[in-house]
């Protein structure tokens, strides 16, 4: 073996570099995603620093938690909000802000004190210091010393879409001015982020106690930052909940005259809060009260009125005494009680009719007034509960107001009808309620998503010590109360990133299909480089046989010579490999960024990856040599001694006419089914369909090549072409090249897309725009423009808000894999609408056949919400299928499943999942506004100009449909592109494959070649014989790669989105020079040999 190594050097060398090149490109492609998931990985954990858990309150709690947590624990304030250059007006979106102190510095060794230095440094105004990440630094163009201005969100006592829920912008916007002392690289702390994507975050860094002092929540965070612990979630929420005190969970337990009263800093208990609190009253032998008190705007009776009067619900009217003395007995739903005082304003009796009138908080936070008309019952004397103005929780603006008229009430008042008689009462019993109905009737009227009980009070069963029974109570409801129900729940982040950093595409597969012709044009190679290598040594071949060497050892021979070849070509390719998987990734940090997003990607080989791609690699040369050894069986002794290599053609024929014919059939089935099924399928059918006719061509050509014959040899051409045939193998093969060349360029090529303003991905809509800050008002009603200081001009405008509840990015623009999807409610408006073509639907009737969108509405259990998602997100980052559940939380740490009922194809909903408003508001009540919001306007830019200019304080980010769209086929047309360039790297092979083909010919047809030259042909003559050639293959193969690629994509032909002819035309005109280029390279080398020392051998 040793010396017919030596002896066959040239020949050898071609193979260890055929096999060097599979080698490279298989095992670069498994690199490739050792690399993104390393890197990935790498990137989660730096902007963790040594964060292992996370806490996030849906309420803000008092900071000295931290010292209760054992190890390293820091409060935070995170915040997202908005940043302005004060001087040059640069504004960005989506700022993350936090407030934070030494103890979060702590978490991150690396750029930590850095931060901490420069947000202590002093800055000689009155103004407190900040520190941005360099991103937010590059957005804003600023410098150090710089004014910024921060907006974020004020905390409401109230909830915003109360009665009492104060909704002007400068009820929801608090703008904070501080000045600039430092820029953190974007790395470490710069780049910390508790929600994993690759994009850089635009972070602001603030101190905590200012940041506390602007918000107004001192001693207050709404995070907290557990550093590296041993500790499991179980035990860190175990010592969690042994420092809670009622207060972190908003609620106030307080001790009065004969009674202990529960209430909400939020000024309302919802369900779950007050059934526990019952439990552990009876638990502690304490009998409960609920109470929910509402303002009427109008007591009236008898012609007359009696203004904004507190009105409550009691299911048991103990402590409310008639005028003769007796208890009040209990209320039917249709009746009431009126104090004394407010019977005698009415001149009121028993039995006579009562109506309220009261506000309504509808659906979009308008505000409507209702009325509700009741018999009075009796009257109640003005004692006891009756004048007990703690029924009424203590509403900033109005428990705290000496007079009516000084009331700042957050809803339209007429203070017209505010008389005397209403300020004297107002300073004897202030809020006391000058009626009351029963519980049933107050739950009906003016329960809320928010709750149900304005207070839940308890009275000892037996005498005792109230300090006792409160002291118990408390520790019993601390007891029944758990964290996770209040939103305490410390996640495992740094767990949850590095599975995250696993990627939501396989990497490895991904590369392996790009790189799928390029694996295979490398075979092909290999395959012609054997078939080469066996060809010079068929008359070895033929003695060793003749000689009486079995068959078998002969191909033995054969077969462990290429495989020590291959073997040592493929550990050469593992370090090409290196190479090629760096060149790659250096791609993908600039050619081919937008897949990727930030620049972040680095090497990471592992030798799993490494010795998998040897071993396969080894396979595939195994099989390719073992495949081309084979062939000697069909071959006689006497013709491998003449040097002749040539099986016999009828066989071949036969095969390739059969092969055609299954292609051909397999082509027709594909395309008539394709006809009868949806969308995407029907482009999956086609593009199957394309390929069997890829095959079917191919077949065909090469049956052609085996049975023609031409006897009209006068033109250049014709002799060209007759030449092709006389190797009919060897030209199909080099035919195939090209052809799936073609085909991939072509396919691939025809779906790049393009802005289009017509996509019906944008539904119609002409703009989407985004808010950091959740607005209150109606964008559709002039009021609500008007108060939000936006143009009239905008009447035009039609707004479709959507509610948010934050979460990942699942769209292809995120590689992490997502874990808790970002979700929109929908409101009925939007659905009814409807919009957006869909691609799949579960089961609908013939109306939500007609509108999918009405699928939302299906009821389909108390846990399970229907849900509509992108197909594309769902089926390639989300994994899930349609009829599948995503699994969420709700704001009381209960689990939800998403039930996707309808899929949408190519929308701009990729990075979401949609439900309907209702089930959203029922499980996320404290996400109140709008900060999504879908546009239909003839005028985008002048309309975008105007609410990013206007609502800049809330965030507002405006972009227009069709460029998100393409912001989304960005990833798609990056990915065609990276196919497309790695099968450029197989055309090359491909077209290298055509001069060795030539290069061979003219080996075996020198003494022909001789011949021609000492009749009179000139070497340019001979060159255009050959170029003929191998010109006619290259067009052979171009046409049935078009051909059978325009099949493939007849979908996209038909598509009314533009086409893109130009690029794809000049890509076949490359393939055609590069061919003819190669042809041309080889015919110079092939002719340079001396043709007379041939004519005399022959």
């Amino acid at each position: 073996m040793r010396r017919s190594l030596i002896h066959y050097w040239r020949t050898h060398l071609g193979l260890v570099l055929g096999a060097a090149i599979a080698s490279t490109a298989l095992t670069g492609a498994l690199l490739i995603g050792d690399s993104m998931r390393g890197s990935l990985r790498a990137l989660a954990l730096e902007r963790l620093g040594h964060i292992d858990y996370a806490l996030l309150g849906e309420r803000f709690f008092r900071d000295e938690l931290a010292k209760k947590i054992p190890g390293t624990t820091a409060p935070v304030i995170l915040l997202s909000g908005s940043a302005r250059h004060a001087t040059n007006q640069a504004r960005a979106s989506r700022v993350q802000i936090q407030g934070i102190d030494q103890r979060f510095a702590d978490l991150f060794p690396s750029g930590g004190e850095s931060l901490l230095s420069s947000l202590q440094q002093a800055n000689d105004t009155p103004f407190p210091s900040l520190v941005i990440s360099a991103s937010l630094q590059r957005e804003l163009g600023a410098k150090i010393g710089d004014a910024i201005l921060l907006s974020l969100q004020r905390q409401s006592q109230s909830h915003r879409e109360s009665l009492f829920g104060r909704r002007a912008t400068e009820d929801i916007v608090t703008t904070i001015r501080a000045v600039l002392t430092g820029i953190l690289p974007d790395s470490g702390p710069g780049r910390f982020g508790l929600r994993p994507h690759q994009h850089l975050p635009l972070n602001a860094f603030v101190d905590l106690k200012a940041l506390q002092q602007a918000l107004d929540q001192p001693d207050q965070a709404n995070a907290l930052l557990v550093g590296t612990t041993d500790l499991s979630p179980e035990e860190l929420q175990q010592h969690l909940a042994e420092h809670l005190n009622l207060a972190d969970l908003g609620l106030n337990l307080v001790q009065r005259e004969n009674y202990i009263a529960l209430e909400s800093t939020r000024f309302i208990l919802n369900a779950p809060t007050i059934a526990t609190a019952i439990t552990s009253g009876a638990e502690e032998g304490l009998a409960a009260s609920t109470f929910l008190t509402y303002l009427a705007n109008e007591i009236s009776s008898n012609g007359r009125t009696v203004p904004y009067s507190t009105v409550t619900a009691v299911n048991d009217p103990a402590g409310l005494y008639l005028q003769d003395g007796q208890p009040a007995q209990a209320l039917a739903e249709d009746e009431l009680y009126l104090n004394a005082w407010t019977a005698a304003q009415l001149n009121a009796a028993p039995g006579d009719s009562v109506a309220l009138a009261y506000y309504v908080v509808g659906p979009r936070e308008e505000l409507t007034t209702a009325q509700a008309r009741f018999r009075l019952k009796g009257i109640v004397a003005m004692r006891a509960l009756a004048v007990d103005r703690t029924l009424t929780p203590a509403y900033p603006g109005l428990q705290d107001e000496e007079d009516i008229s000084a009331w700042d009430a957050p809803f339209p008042m007429d203070m017209d009808k505010i008389q005397p008689r209403d300020e004297a009462y107002w300073d004897r019993y202030g809020a006391s309620p000058k009626a009351f109905v029963s519980g049933k009737t107050g739950q009906r009227l003016w329960r809320s998503k928010h709750g149900e009980a304005t207070a839940l009070r308890f009275y000892p069963l037996a005498e005792g010590d109230l300090v006792t029974d409160w002291r118990g109570l408390r520790e019993n409801l601390l007891q029944h109360l758990s964290p996770e129900s209040a939103g305490f729940s410390f996640r495992p982040v740094r767990q949850q990133a590095i599975q995250a950093s696993a990627g939501a595409t396989d990497f490895s597969g991904l590369f392996i299909g790009f790189s799928l012709f390029l694996i295979a044009a490398a075979a092909l190679l290999l395959l012609l480089l054997c078939r080469f290598g066996l060809e010079q040594r068929m008359r070895e071949a033929g003695l060793l046989l003749a000689i009486g060497y079995p068959l078998a050892a002969v191909r033995r021979r054969f077969f462990n010579e290429g495989l020590a070849l291959t073997g040592l070509g493929a550990l050469l390719g593992l370090a090409g490999a290196q190479l090629y998987a760096y060149l790659l990734l250096f791609g993908l940090r600039t050619w081919w960024l937008p897949a990727i997003g930030t620049p972040f990607l680095q090497l990471h080989s592992n030798l799993s990856s490494l010795g998998l791609g040897y071993l396969a690699t080894l396979l595939l040369v195994a099989l390719t040599i073992r495949r081309t050894i084979s062939r000697f069986h069909a071959i006689p002794v006497r013709a491998l001694l003449a040097g002749t290599l040539n099986a016999p053609q009828q066989r071949q024929h036969n095969r390739s006419t059969k092969l055609a014919a299954v292609g051909l059939l397999l082509a027709l089935a594909l395309s008539a089914l394709a006809t009868t099924t949806e969308a995407a399928t029907a482009a999956a059918l086609f593009f199957g369909s394309g390929a069997a006719a890829l095959l079917a061509l191919l077949a065909l050509f090469s049956s052609w090549l085996h049975t023609a014959q031409h006897r009209d040899l006068r033109s250049g051409l014709a002799i060209g072409i007759h030449n092709s045939i006389r190797n009919p193998s060897r030209s199909a093969l080099s035919t195939a090249l090209i052809a799936c060349a073609t085909f991939v360029i072509v396919a691939v090529g025809a779906n790049r897309r393009v802005e289009w303003q017509e996509d019906p991905g944008t539904g119609g809509f002409s703009l989407l725009a985004e808010a950091d800050i959740p607005l209150h008002q109606d964008l559709n009603s002039e009021m609500g423009r008007f108060e939000l200081g936006l143009s009239a001009d905008l009447s035009s405008t039609h707004f479709f808000p959507m509610r948010v509840l934050p979460g990942e990015d699942i769209s292809c623009l995120n590689l992490y894999q997502p874990q808790t999807p970002r979700v929109l409610g929908v409101t009925s408006k939007l659905i009814q609408r409807g919009g957006f073509p869909f691609q799949q639907t579960l089961e609908p009737t013939p109306a939500e056949s007609e509108n999918p969108w009405l699928l939302l509405n299906r009821d389909l259990g108390p846990e399970i919400i229907p849900a509509i998602g992108d197909f594309n997100s769902t089926q390639w980052i989300l994994h899930k299928s349609l009829g599948e559940d995503v699994i969420i939380e709700n704001e009381a740490g209960e689990k939800l499943a998403l039930r996707l009922v309808g899929l949408l194809q190519g929308s701009v909903f990729q990075g979401e999942l949609l439900i309907a408003e209702d089930r959203f508001t029922q499980h996320f009540p404290a996400r109140s506004g709008y900060g999504y919001f879908l546009v239909e306007t003839n005028t985008p830019e002048t309309v975008a100009a105007a609410l990013e200019k206007n609502l800049s304080a809330y965030g507002f980010d405006t972009t227009t449909s069709a460029a998100r769209l393409l912001a989304y086929h960005a990833i798609e047309n990056t990915y065609l592109s990276t196919f497309q360039t790695l099968g450029g790297l197989g055309l090359i092979l491909g077209t290298f494959g055509l001069g060795i083909l030539l290069l061979r010919n003219v080996l075996e047809r020198s003494g022909e070649l001789a011949t021609l030259s000492a009749c009179g042909f000139r070497r340019a003559r001979l060159a255009a014989l050959l170029l003929y050639e191998n010109g006619f293959l290259l067009l052979a193969g171009l046409a049935i790669g078009i051909t059978a690629a325009l099949i493939a994509v007849a979908p996209r032909l038909l598509d009314p989105s533009p086409f893109p002819w130009a690029s794809l035309g000049f890509s076949l005109f490359l393939v055609l020079a590069a061919g003819l280029l190669a042809s041309l390279i080889a015919v110079r080398i092939a002719l340079r040999r001396p043709l007379l020392g041939t004519l005399k051998s022959e």
